[in-house]
């Protein structure tokens, strides 16, 4: 009787798993067939240069010791291969007995053993093929600003301008480093600016006998630009770390201010300050740094006709600040996000996009332990596969799938970058114009809930449609 009645459940719970498993299976085929999006790309109209500084990064850590001296941190950051570092740390103008601070303040100059230490370890990681460098000056040390009110005392604006061309000059002259990047002050845009109006920046004055201080930003920047110069030459010097990039009112002035010593234009992009911000919420404000990347180029345009200024996404992730935590950051949903920030950027006009950041334990493409993360490895792609002419692509509908395709003659590659941004299976079909594979396999790359997946499939196969995992991206490489 006890046999008989377990049977009896086995065959039950046999019976109620595949009606569980024909219901799934039945709805996946149902959303299959309502989420259909044609992926289309046109191999034979170029539309411009993706260069290795379009997928840089931010070395948050890179001035820090105890991670810059590290193999593990050297291998991964070789790994990564960055176009740009841009080396940013907001205590740099502390003192070199903390962390990340570069400033012998005893004397009031640079740690000079400090500073190429660091550099000679980042040089070191990437033996031949190195990437470009900025080094970022976030502020100035507090004797600069005697009475701690977050302004650089009038009296200090050359100080501070030599201060900044003195690191030039260890870096570049003393070290023989040669970076190329420079980038004065990072964020002022608040305490210059903002604060000073209603509506977040977009109102009147609070105060009209307490006008705002952009002027004399502008002078900080060209006083600062010009000493840079003057200690090398060959180095662009640019600015300014735009916290705000919907904020004309403050940078239209500043731009047309510094442009006649303003190499290069950067500016940030964070989607929220909050956790519980939905996904979707999250991925929809990456259309708006495509508008913004839009205004600023054609702001730079605007005031500087006869030469480009490049205009450089510095800074993006999806919290603005490390408080929240936000798991989203460094699982498979920021490799998403970190996508379609990319794409809106670059096909808007952006020179280079640099993610924030490196290492650390909120926002990093590695961990704490130098662990690479999901997002390392993505970048990790983007640097080997998505250098080249960038192509035409659409989707239809366009609410869901984002792709972005280039084709590298040189090196004998095209490749196609398929992004989910929706919460749900997607089922794609391709539609190649101007140029066929004519290879019967063809490597993918799939980062999504699953983790990391590559595989060799066979072009038939995946020609004839396939379903995308939700929040996700998937990237395709076709070589000769």
């Amino acid at each position: 009787m006890p046999i008989r009645i377990t049977l009896i459940m086995m065959i039950l719970v046999h019976i109620d798993y595949q009606i569980d498993s024909f219901q799934q299976s039945t709805q996946s085929v149902s959303l299959m067939s309502q989420n259909q999006n044609i992926a289309t790309v046109d191999w034979s109209k170029s539309q411009a240069a993706s260069t290795n500084l379009g997928y840089g990064l931010n070395a948050y850590q890179g001035f820090r010791p105890e991670s810059f001296s590290t193999s593990a941190y050297q291998s991964n950051m070789s790994v990564m291969n960055p176009g740009l570092i841009r080396f940013h740390n907001s205590s740099m103008l502390q003192d070199s007995s903390t962390p990340d601070g570069l400033i012998d303040t005893a004397r009031r100059v640079w740690d000079a053993k400090k500073v190429k230490a660091a550099l000679v370890a980042s040089f070191s990681s990437f033996k031949r093929e190195q990437p470009q460098r900025m080094i970022n000056i976030p502020t100035w040390p507090d004797w600069m600003d005697a009475d701690r009110d977050g302004f650089l005392d009038r009296n200090q604006f050359d100080n501070y301008a030599k201060l900044c061309a003195d690191l030039v000059k260890i870096v570049n002259q003393d070290a023989q480093l040669k970076v190329q990047y420079w980038e004065v002050t990072n964020e002022k845009d608040d305490h210059y600016f903002t604060q000073f109006y209603t509506e977040s920046g977009w109102g009147g004055l609070k105060d009209a006998a307490k006008p705002d201080r952009v002027n004399e930003l502008v002078t900080i920047y060209n006083k600062t630009a010009i000493a840079m110069k003057q200690a090398d030459p060959t180095i662009q010097v640019g600015g300014i770390g735009l916290a705000r990039p919907d904020l004309q009112p403050f940078y239209v002035p500043f731009i047309k201010g510094t442009a006649n010593h303003l190499d290069f234009f950067t500016y940030h992009f964070y989607a929220t300050g909050s956790a519980s911000t939905s996904d979707q919420d999250v991925f929809q404000t990456t259309r708006a740094i495509g508008d913004y990347t839009r205004t600023i180029v054609q702001t730079l345009q605007n005031a500087s006709p006869n030469r480009t200024i490049p205009a450089m996404l510095g800074e993006y992730n999806i919290s603005w600040t490390w408080e929240t935590r936000d798991p989203r950051m460094i699982n498979h949903k920021g490799v998403v996000f970190d996508a379609l920030t990319m794409v809106s950027a670059l096909s808007n006009g952006a020179t280079a996009t640099l993610t924030w950041n490196e290492k650390d334990g909120v926002y990093g493409k590695m961990d704490d332990s130098s662990q690479m993360r999901l997002g390392g490895k993505f970048l990790q792609l983007l640097n080997q596969f998505m250098i080249g002419d960038r192509v035409s692509t659409k989707t239809a509908p366009d609410s869901a799938i984002t792709t972005f395709a280039v084709n590298n003659a040189a090196l004998g590659y095209k490749s196609y970058l398929l992004i989910n941004s929706s919460n749900d299976l997607q089922q794609v079909q391709l539609d190649f114009a101007g140029w066929q594979p004519t290879q019967s396999t063809l490597e993918t790359y799939t980062i999504s809930a699953s983790g990391y997946l590559n595989k060799t499939v066979n072009w038939s196969e995946l020609n004839s449609g396939f379903a995308m995992p939700a929040s996700s991206v998937m990237l395709f490489t076709f070589t000769k």
